[in-house]
């Protein structure tokens, strides 16, 4: 009896482990995963934004200038002051940061920039466990991305050019807020 209790233990923990990660995938919520797109997949951009992140009561503010392009996506976080946060990188394969900061969740950035700028029709292709629901109102653009029942993201921009939009993310479950406004003099790319 022993045995065969011992032989039907690995499908019991089987069954109740969380599902493993796909290569280039990122979790979201308890099981679900958004697979990264390569660059090519997201529209290009070069723009600067105010960056306002409110986690737990604390705000903290900095600037984020981003570009995309078909081989690459870069994030750098510059403080108030123009000192460098952190330098992010996505070249379609590896995400990488400097520093390597533990609090820094490179691959959940871009996929949070993967959401709220990627085709919809692409983006539910890269979904595992997840459902993404789109609409437009009033010159905003919004995004909710569900596991189940559950709001796991809720996404909102305006229907601007990329480098001229704000854009506004929730992310309900771990009580984060993001909200990016475009400096002034930002030009769009073509």
């Amino acid at each position: 009896m022993k045995r065969l209790a011992l032989l039907f233990l690995p499908l019991l923990l089987t069954g109740c482990a969380t599902p493993l990660l796909g290569p280039g995938c990122t979790r979201f919520g308890r099981n679900g995963q958004l697979c990264l797109l390569p660059p090519s997949a997201l529209p290009p951009v070069e723009g600067s934004h105010m960056v306002k992140v409110t986690h737990d009561g604390r705000e903290d503010a900095f600037l984020g200038l981003l570009h995309i392009d078909s081989r690459k996506l870069e994030l750098a976080g510059l403080s108030l002051f123009g000192t460098s946060l952190f330098d992010l990188n996505y070249d379609g394969t590896t995400v990488t940061s400097v520093p390597a900061d533990s609090k820094l969740k490179p691959e959940m950035l871009v996929a949070m920039l993967e959401l709220s700028l990627a085709d919809p029709k692409l983006l539910q292709e890269h979904l595992h466990g997840l459902t993404l629901k789109t609409a437009a109102d009033g010159g905003q653009e919004k995004r909710d991305l569900y596991e189940g029942d559950h709001l796991i993201a809720h996404l909102e921009r305006s229907l601007k050019p990329l480098d001229q939009s704000t854009m506004s993310i929730e992310i309900p479950p771990l009580g984060i807020e993001v909200e990016m406004a475009p400096l002034a003099g930002e030009r769009s790319v073509p």
